[in-house]
């Protein structure tokens, strides 16, 4: 099957998590992803950490935006390429000539995008943002109820605004190309994280809309579900999540845990009367699940038709059947493991995945092929640092 981005050139100048995320996936997808790095900059020497998960199917160039020679080859490079993908803040790239408005100059159907924590309008559009801080902007953190150490620090850790961010800015050049191949039009998007976060609270705005306290923390409240919600299992920190909706899986249910008797009963027999019900039901099987291994429950559950997952750990998940046979976590040449697109192919395929660059990797390739510059021209660059 053809790759989706094949042909497509990008320019990437982001980094931290959401944007190399996000530009890891276009180069999954078939793009040629040129990674403007520096040795000046600290977080690109460090290739430890997350990198070589964030970083995999890029080209790595090294080069000093600072420079007016060095802006003078991205201008060269940009003007080939189909896409810029950068976030920074607005006045970066702005004071080294390498905005929105001075790359079109070279590349009129250029693609441009920008994430930032807010966005490039509005009161807030220069402030500092970590994912972290985006997390409680949104609201979300506000949703969680009381304090639990143990609770992923009422939802700010660990990060997860970054990577939903990766998957609006994904879909959004998705869109773009594919808007850009019908018309020959690019044009600059303007992403928001606060906004990205926002999307993801569609029951919060109902519950707003309805005139109902949209802060209160739903707890383990699974209103639509009866028994439903997440329940302590036998062990240390051992939790199962249990959905039952419907009259197939409340029968599923009272089979699996042995009282047929609660069939029969008229008040559960209609998902209304069961929902009236709810905090019975749930105190239940919450008594029926706290003796239990949670391992050992899930398959009985399943078994019988019930809705139910437990908890993992991340280690089980990397291990987990129904994942390696989808090939979810692939091992790379160098021995990395790393994380693959989030869907298969008609073929089956789940798109290209290459080790993440050195620092510096691909100088030859981009200013001596793409660029077309001489050995003399290019060592003298390198003598004068501006590629370094």
């Amino acid at each position: 099957m053809t790759a989706a981005l094949a042909g497509i050139r990008v320019v990437d100048f982001s980094w931290i998590i959401a944007g190399p995320m996000t530009t890891k996936m276009l180069g999954a997808m078939g793009a040629e992803v040129i990674k403007i790095e520096s040795a000046l900059r600290p977080e690109h020497m460090n290739r430890g950490g997350a990198f070589p998960i964030l970083n995999n199917n890029k080209r790595s160039c090294s080069i000093d935006i600072t420079r007016p020679e060095g802006q003078a080859l991205l201008r060269r490079l940009v003007a080939m390429s189909n896409l810029v993908v950068e976030n920074f803040s607005a006045r970066v790239l702005k004071k080294h000539g390498l905005a929105y408005e001075d790359l079109t100059a070279v590349r009129p159907d250029l693609i441009f995008v920008s994430a930032s924590g807010v966005g490039r309008t509005g009161p807030q559009k220069d402030g500092l943002a970590y994912g972290t801080l985006l997390q409680a902007y949104s609201g979300r953190a506000g949703m969680i109820g009381e304090p639990n150490l143990k609770l992923e620090a009422m939802g700010i850790l660990p990060v997860w605004t970054d990577q939903v961010t990766a998957l609006w800015e994904t879909l959004a050049v998705l869109a773009a190309v594919h808007h850009w191949r019908r018309t020959g039009e690019g044009g600059h998007i303007d992403l928001s994280m606060l906004e990205s976060t926002v999307a993801l609270l569609p029951e919060a705005l109902l519950r707003h809309a309805l005139e109902a306290d949209g802060n209160a923390p739903a707890g383990n409240d699974e209103g639509d579900a009866a028994p439903g919600g997440c329940f302590r299992c036998a062990g240390d920190d051992a939790w199962i999540a249990v959905s039952v909706r419907s009259d197939r899986e409340w029968e599923g249910l009272c089979a699996a845990i042995a009282r047929p008797d609660l069939q029969v009963e008229g008040q559960y027999k209609q998902q209304r009367g069961r929902l009236d019900r709810k905090r019975d039901l749930d105190a239940l099987l919450a008594s029926w699940l706290r003796d239990r291994d949670a391992a050992a429950a899930e398959t009985a559950l399943l078994a019988h038709g019930v809705p139910a997952a437990r908890t993992r750990r991340f280690t089980d998940v990397i291990e987990d059947p129904q994942l390696v046979e989808r090939g979810v976590f692939p091992e790379l040449p160098d021995g990395q493991r790393s994380i693959a697109l989030p869907w298969r192919d008609a073929d089956g395929g789940r798109g290209t995945m290459a080790p993440a660059p050195a620092l510096g990797q691909d100088n030859d390739y981009v200013f001596g092929e793409l660029l077309g510059m001489g050995r003399d021209e290019i060592d003298a660059l390198i003598a004068a640092e501006v590629i370094r």
